[in-house]
C-alpha cells in the first residue's frame, strides 16, 4: 500500500454503520483463483434488484453460434472481455460490464424514469421512424422506446454484449459498435440520437457530435443526459476535509482520467460543441436531486445506491492502470469513500448539500441548409441562443445595424457634452 494512502486508511468503526462489506468473498461468475477477484461489497448493501434482463456470459461456450438472435447483430470474435481484479471490462474502456454493473445500470434507469415522470426522453417526438441509442448498456432505454413507438426501428449500440437476445420488442435491434469509429449509418435517417451516462467514454466528443449530426434527419434531435460525477464538484468536496478519502480519490481520479485521455466531468455538455457542429435550438436543463433517505424524495435511495456502487466501478481500472496503485489500496480507498458517502447521506445536516446534478442537453439538426445559430449576450449578461433561416439573419442584421448606429449617436452626444467651454 502506498504511503499516500496509509495515512488515511486507518480503520474507523464509526464509519462502518450503514454499509455491509462482503467478508465471505462470494463472487458468483468470476473465473479463476485470482486473490484480488473479490467484490468490495456484498449485494445486500441494498435489496437485490431483480433485473428484467441480464446477460453475464453471452459467449461462454465455444459451441455458441457466431450470431445470436434476430434482435442482435453480434459476432463472438468482436467482443474483447477482460477480467481484472474481480471486474469484467471490454477492451480499453474503464467502466466494467459485469453483473454488479448491470444492476447499477438498471437502478439508474429507474431513477431517470422517476426524474422524467416515466418519460424516456425530453424530446417531443411525432411518429419517429428511426432512433439510435449510443452506449445502450443493458438496453432498458432502447427497449422502452421501442415499446412506446412500435412503428419505429430502434437501434442500440454498445461495445459489450449485455443486452437481451430474446423477449424484446420486434422493432429493437442491438449491435456491437464502437462509437469512436466512423458510424456506418445512412445519412439524414434518424429522428433521435440518444446518449446517457457516457461521461468519460470518449476523448473526442466533437467527432461523436459530428457523426450524430450526419445521420440525423433534418429536424432530428440529439439528446445527451449525464450527471456531474461529484469528483469534479467543488461544492460537494467542500463537505470533506483536505486529505479525506473522498478528496484523495477525487484528485487521483481526475489525474487518471486525463492520463486515459477521456476526462471525467461534464465538459462534453458544453453547448458550444453542438453549435460548432451545426445544431440549432440548443438548450440545457439542470436538475438537483437529493441523495439518501429524505422526506418527500422519490429519487434518494436510487441515486445513493448508484453512487455508492459506482465508486469502485469508476475507480478501479483507472487507478490501477494509470496511477499504478495496487488492487488492495484501491479497494481499501473505495471502501472508505463509500462509507463516508453513506454517513453523509444519513446525516440530516450534511445531507442537505448532498445532491446529484443531472444535466440534459438537446440540439436539433436544421430543417434546411440555410438555417443557422448565433450567440448574443442578454441584458443581464447571460448567453442567449438563436436560430432561424436567412430572413431571420436579415432581421437580426438590421437590429444590429440599428444598435450600432444608436451607440454611435450616444457616443457623439457624450463627446459634445464633455467638450470644454470656449474661452470668454
Amino acid at each position: 500500500m502506498s504511503a499516500e494512502l496509509e495515512s488515511i486508511l486507518e480503520p474507523d468503526p464509526s464509519l462502518v454503520a450503514g454499509l455491509e462489506v462482503d467478508m465471505n468473498g462470494n463472487n458468483d461468475g468470476i473465473n479463476g483463483s485470482d486473490a484480488n477477484a473479490i467484490p468490495n461489497y456484498g449485494t445486500s448493501i441494498y435489496p437485490r434488484v431483480q433485473l428484467a434482463y441480464q446477460v453475464e456470459h453471452p459467449f461462454g461456450n465455444a459451441g455458441d453460434s457466431a450470431t445470436i438472435d434476430s434482435s442482435r447483430t453480434l459476432y463472438a470474435e468482436d467482443i474483447d472481455y477482460v477480467w481484472e481484479n474481480g471486474r469484467r471490462y471490454c477492451g480499453d474502456y474503464c467502466m466494467p460490464n459485469d453483473a454488479n454493473e448491470q444492476t447499477r445500470q438498471y437502478v439508474l434507469h429507474q431513477a431517470y424514469l422517476k426524474l422524467l415522470d416515466l418519460e424516456l426522453t425530453t424530446v417531443q417526438l411525432h411518429n419517429p421512424e428511426h432512433i439510435l441509442d449510443i452506449g445502450t448498456g443493458i438496453g432498458e432505454w432502447a427497449i422502452g422506446v421501442a415499446e412506446k413507438y412500435p412503428n419505429c426501428e430502434v437501434f442500440g449500440t454498445d461495445i459489450a454484449a449485455i443486452q437481451p437476445t430474446d423477449q424484446v420488442p420486434f422493432n429493437v435491434e442491438f449491435q456491437i459498435e464502437d462509437a469512436r469509429e466512423e458510424w456506418i449509418r445512412p445519412a439524414d435517417s434518424f429522428d433521435l440520437v440518444h446518449l446517457r451516462n457516457m461521461a468519460g467514454a470518449f476523448s473526442d466528443w466533437s467527432f461523436i457530435y459530428q457523426q450524430a449530426f450526419a445521420c440525423l434527419k433534418p429536424g432530428g434531435y440529439i439528446e445527451i443526459m449525464d450527471f456531474d460525477d461529484h469528483w469534479g464538484s467543488e461544492n460537494f468536496l467542500d463537505w470533506f476535509p483536505e486529505g479525506s478519502p473522498v478528496e484523495v480519490m477525487a484528485t487521483a481520479l481526475r489525474e487518471a482520467a486525463i492520463l486515459d485521455g477521456r476526462p471525467k466531468g461534464v465538459s462534453h455538455m458544453d453547448q458550444q460543441l453542438l453549435m460548432d457542429v451545426g445544431f440549432v435550438d440548443i438548450h440545457q436543463s439542470r436538475h438537483d436531486l437529493p441523495v439518501g433517505r429524505r422526506e418527500n424524495s422519490k429519487f434518494g435511495d436510487d441515486w445513493l445506491f448508484a453512487l455508492v456502487t459506482g465508486v469502485e466501478a469508476t475507480c478501479f481500472r483507472l487507478l490501477t492502470k494509470y496511477k499504478g496503485w495496487d488492487a488492495e489500496s484501491v479497494r481499501d480507498l473505495c471502501d472508505r469513500v463509500s462509507r463516508d458517502l453513506m454517513k453523509m447521506a444519513e446525516d440530516p445536516k450534511r445531507a442537505k448539500g448532498f445532491v446529484v446534478k443531472i444535466r440534459v442537453l438537446v440540439g436539433r439538426k436544421p430543417e434546411m441548409p440555410g438555417q443557422w445559430t448565433a450567440q448574443a449576450l442578454g441584458e443581464h449578461g447571460e448567453i442567449r441562443d438563436y436560430s432561424g433561416d436567412e430572413s431571420t439573419i436579415e432581421s437580426l442584421s438590421r437590429c444590429r445595424s440599428y444598435a450600432t448606429e444608436t451607440e454611435r449617436e450616444a457616443k457623439s452626444e457624450t463627446e459634445v457634452e464633455m467638450e470644454p467651454a470656449p474661452p470668454t
